[in-house]
């Protein structure tokens, strides 16, 4: 009887252990997963700052030049069509490597709120 007791005992002590030691591996992970997916959108966000900073110097020093408004707005266009591309590719690249386990974690975040403010830093 006391054989069964202890291997009950020993056994169900290594059951808490793998559930406890899994259950910490979960919230340290999840806590890694959200903590980079919040320094992923502030460099999708710094980015989109130096790309408007570098397009407004861009446009100053086009206009400075004395080019043709025409080849200015065409310049415009094709800024506005990459940034665009762009940015549509970094979020679905975000999306589709983003951890399948951890994919919760994305409907905390209001992402039309946040791809409207890379888009006012843009422009």
């Amino acid at each position: 009887m006391e054989f069964w007791l202890s291997a009950s005992l020993f056994f169900g002590g290594a059951l808490c252990y793998g559930i406890i030691v899994r259950a910490i591996d979960f919230a340290q992970n999840y806590t890694l997963v959200k903590e980079t997916t919040n320094q992923l959108i502030m460099l999708l966000i710094s980015v989109s700052q130096d790309v408007a900073f570098i397009k407004s110097i861009k446009y100053e020093t086009m206009e400075s030049l004395e080019l043709p408004e025409e080849q200015i707005a065409l310049a415009k266009k094709l800024d506005e069509e990459s940034f665009n591309n762009w940015r549509d590719a970094s979020y679905l690249k975000f999306f589709h490597i983003y951890p399948k386990n951890y994919i919760k974690i994305l409907e905390d975040y209001d992402w039309s709120k946040i791809t409207k403010d890379v888009d006012e830093l843009y422009k």
